[in-house]
């Protein structure tokens, strides 16, 4: 009895720490997205006119760092208007995304020309935003493929599994 409570009292403590680190791994993120993105804004506002190259990086740093900051504020609307806030969410997500390659595009396009004629900070800050959203996502790719193969192999274990099964052991299950 004492070591079924013991037991018990453990995972209970497993559960907790868990949930408390995964806590903690969404402030840390929510924080890191946060001072990137008013990085972002700030330093393509300080630097609107200074990358004749492609006027509009400084214009995407803004922008993006501005719609970031607007998708952390939906975080406390989902607590009292829940649908609201993921409508609101998805046409924010649409518009990042096609903001994402528009950014990409105007980065990357100059990205071979020396002197590149941008702002160091502003053309730096953008392709470093960008490289590490494409990490994000492979990242986020990966996650979701090795989780589809796991859910796959365990419904063809569970499929394997009961095409061995005699009509004794069905019969046992039922």
């Amino acid at each position: 009895m004492a070591e079924t409570s013991a037991t018990s009292g453990n995972n209970d403590t497993t559960r907790f720490s868990l949930k408390a680190e995964f806590t903690i791994s969404k402030i840390f993120t929510l924080l890191l997205w946060t001072v990137l993105s008013i990085a972002m804004v700030i330093v393509g506002s300080m630097h609107i006119d200074n990358c004749p190259v492609e006027p509009k990086i400084p214009i995407y740093l803004i922008v993006a760092g501005v719609f970031h900051l607007l998708a952390f504020a939906l975080i406390p609307l989902k607590m009292v208007a829940e649908k609201l806030a993921y409508s609101i969410e998805s046409v924010l997500g649409l518009f990042s995304f096609c903001w994402f390659i528009a950014g990409s595009v105007w980065v990357f396009r100059v990205y071979q020309e020396n002197p590149r004629r941008c702002n160091d900070l502003v053309y730096k800050c953008a392709f470093g935003i960008l490289i590490f959203e494409y990490i994000f996502l492979a990242f986020l790719v990966a996650v979701i493929c090795l989780c589809t193969c796991c859910a796959g192999l365990l419904v063809a274990s569970d499929i394997e599994s009961g095409r061995n099964r005699s009509p004794e052991d069905e019969e046992a299950l039922k």
